[in-house]
């Protein structure tokens, strides 16, 4: 572990010297790429802004909201659709020549039927995030051992505890997994659609302070998101690990059972 941190510390300051040395060589105007010890130095104003509680609120408020609708949806149909080998083949080629489709262009569907208000981002969030956790939760049902399946079946397990102590383990840590995809793919989505449409929220900010010409605070509030989503990634990461030792420990005791 410190290894791997270590090698990701020095990747992040080769990265940021070569900006920095980039931006101050001439070679690129500093409109288009300002230094980045001039980029952090902006950060505290970027924060510090009046509108900057809100703008997190509600691009959150956007990305939580879908990623949780698109689980609601993606899980089911997952599970449905991974529970039979016929529906899996017949579902499977629509599911991912969909999925691979950029759900942006179906934004201004979506403002059709919601609005131009936070509907539509959180409508974009989820369709954004129902396909990786649908996909995730096909292949992990499609995976379950059938011998732990009969075993069960045969100690007289109902159905709904089947899928509490059979399949829920064994697909815990892939649904985590497409979550993870889909939290990645719905913070995309959601601040792509405050470009186009929005009067709040990190989207909107950015494409405001690009219309000003502020790019230093452009780039600050960029670095923030990403930074932002980086450990809402290392705290998935966690959890699909714990997930991953105690789905191990459920499959080896239902393992022991057969």
């Amino acid at each position: 572990m410190n290894r791997v941190w270590t090698l990701r510390i020095g990747a992040a300051v080769v990265f940021l010297g070569l900006w920095e040395g980039l931006a101050r060589s001439g070679l690129v105007l500093d409109t288009v790429l300002p230094p980045a010890t001039e980029v952090f130095g902006r950060i505290q104003d970027v924060v510090t802004q009046s509108d900057f509680g809100q703008d997190v609120y509600a691009s959150l408020y956007e990305v939580v909201i879908g990623v949780a609708i698109g689980a609601l949806v993606g899980m089911p149909f997952g599970a449905f659709m991974g529970s039979s080998r016929y529906l899996y083949r017949l579902l499977d080629p629509l599911v991912y020549y969909v999925g691979a489709v950029p759900k942006i262009v179906l934004f201004p569907i979506l403002i059709l039927f919601l609005g131009t208000g936070v509907e539509s981002k959180v409508g974009i969030a989820a369709i954004s995030a129902a396909f990786p956790i649908a996909i995730n939760t096909a292949l992990a049902v499609q995976e379950v051992n059938p011998m732990h399946v009969k075993a069960a079946k045969s100690l007289g397990a109902s159905r709904s505890q089947l899928y509490r102590f059979v399949y829920t383990p064994a697909i815990l840590g892939p649904v985590l997994a497409g979550a993870r995809l889909g939290l990645g793919v719905a913070i995309t989505a959601a601040l792509l659609g405050e470009t186009k449409v929005a009067n709040v929220g990190l989207g909107f900010r950015a494409i405001e302070y690009y219309s000003r010409l502020q790019i230093a605070e452009m780039y600050a509030l960029l670095l923030i998101v990403f930074v932002g989503a980086a450990l809402i990634n290392l705290g998935l990461s966690g959890l699909i690990r714990r997930a991953t030792h105690y789905q191990q420990q459920r499959v080896g005791a239902a393992a022991s059972v057969a």
